[in-house]
């Protein structure tokens, strides 16, 4: 692999983890919020809506960052911003979503019927100190699960985004021969 071709790879790769990084604190900070205000009785439901709300928020941060700030190598024929390739980034990022609510979905289970630390009560104390003193350990838990998630979907995003959406002149110039 040329030098010049591994620079440019590389620079892309740490603007993507950048975006990442900001768009995973838009996500965690939503979903912490909106856990804040749903009752626990939703089960379920309260997974799906905290993760749905973090993930659609920087979801749009993430495509306008990857559009015109990550992905800099891109095949001058493509159109990053063709309704085509935003309904392509949407459709991979919906599946990023279903898998990392099903990833979260399996943490809560892990919650509930071993590790017993509700650990998305952690931010509570904010709104009923009386009630919900900060507990270390329901953070902790909650950002190990929270990041582990992310890497799983993080690695599915820059993959499929860069397969399918956002080619290099290289890519296109192998796939027309």
């Amino acid at each position: 692999m040329p030098i010049e071709k591994n620079k440019k790879l590389s620079l892309e790769i740490i603007r993507f983890i950048i975006t990442g990084i900001i768009a995973t604190i838009v996500d965690f900070g939503v979903f912490s919020l909106v856990a804040v205000f749903i009752p626990d009785s939703f089960n379920f439901w309260k997974t799906f809506i905290c993760t749905a709300c973090g993930f659609l928020v920087s979801l749009v941060i993430n495509y306008l960052l990857s559009a015109f700030w990550v992905y800099k190598n891109v095949d001058k024929s493509i159109n990053k911003k063709s309704p085509k390739n935003i309904i392509l980034f949407a459709v991979f990022s919906l599946i990023g979503l279903l898998l990392g609510t099903a990833i979260m979905c399996g943490f809560d289970a892990l919650d509930t019927y071993v590790i017993h630390i509700n650990y998305q009560d952690w931010l509570k104390f904010i709104t009923d100190s009386e009630h919900y003193p900060f507990n270390f350990l329901q953070f902790f838990l909650a950002g190990v699960f929270f990041a582990v998630k992310t890497l799983i979907v993080l690695v599915w995003n820059y993959l499929s985004r860069k397969k399918f959406i956002f080619k290099s002149p290289e890519e296109i110039k192998k796939e027309k021969e």
